[in-house]
């Protein structure tokens, strides 16, 4: 899908920054870079800051004379400003206009992302072109973002709508281990409870009736297999400490 989503970096000044802004896009779906006429465009300076995966981007990344042969494709435009009022009052959040971008992309149309020169933005010459404009909320006394810190803010959005994202919060949900069963949680029980005996957290005379609590804190949280095992491994350490401590 971010195949279709074209990030149009304008009059850039510095090939760090647009390695950055390749970094940023290859952690959100990897859409593809062009440069309008860079001030410099040094692919060995740019590449240490890209990642080993923002280096394909920049690998591929197309240069152009103007914004109009950058979007020729495009069916829908957007700008990037840090300045409001004037031409540019009616904005967007990143969130509100990531709304509208998936739904040219779901549909296999061209959408373009237009970030201005690091100094200054966007000129108003280049919103012409542009549909809608993207304002990044920030502090009064400091609104001016860096481009790869634009560029990452604004794909995070788009990327919070994509399937990409539905697989990511899936595949978390599958990383977390199961919870214990019933036969499980006693083994956990026994052997804290014969741990802390060891050691005179609990009573030696009653250690059941003075364990409860502790059953009732353990409960409450829901324990799950790779957390059981971690307190066993903290059993084992400490009844290897008290053997260490019976040999001396």
């Amino acid at each position: 899908m971010f195949d279709f989503l074209h990030l149009i970096l304008v009059e850039t000044r510095f090939p760090e920054n647009i390695g950055s802004a390749a970094r940023a896009s290859a952690n959100f779906g990897s859409a593809p870079l062009s440069l309008v006429k860079p001030e410099m465009w040094d692919l060995e300076k740019a590449s240490p800051l890209a990642t080993k995966q923002g280096i394909k981007l920049l690998e591929k990344v197309q240069v152009f004379d103007t914004v109009q042969d950058a979007i020729k494709d495009c069916v829908f435009c957007v700008g990037t400003s840090a300045r409001v009022g004037g031409v540019r009052r009616e904005t967007q959040t990143p969130k509100e206009c990531a709304k509208e971008i998936i739904q040219y992309l779901q549909k296999g149309e061209q959408v373009a992302l237009l970030f201005g020169p690091e100094d200054r933005g966007l000129e108003n010459h280049h919103l012409e072109y542009c549909h809608r404009l993207v304002t990044i909320p920030a502090s009064p006394a400091c609104a001016s973002l860096n481009l790869a810190q634009a560029v990452l803010l604004i794909l995070y959005e788009i990327y919070q709508l994509t399937p990409e994202k539905h697989k990511m919060r899936q595949k978390d949900k599958g990383a977390i281990s199961r919870r214990i069963t019933s036969e499980e949680r006693t083994l956990l029980h026994e052997k804290l409870k014969q741990v802390l005996t060891k050691i005179d957290v609990i009573q030696e005379s009653n250690p059941d009736y003075f364990f409860l609590p502790m059953a009732r804190f353990l409960d409450r949280k829901e324990i799950r297999r790779h957390e059981m095992d971690m307190l066993l491994g903290i059993c084992r350490q400490v009844e290897r400490l008290i053997k260490a401590g019976q040999n001396d």
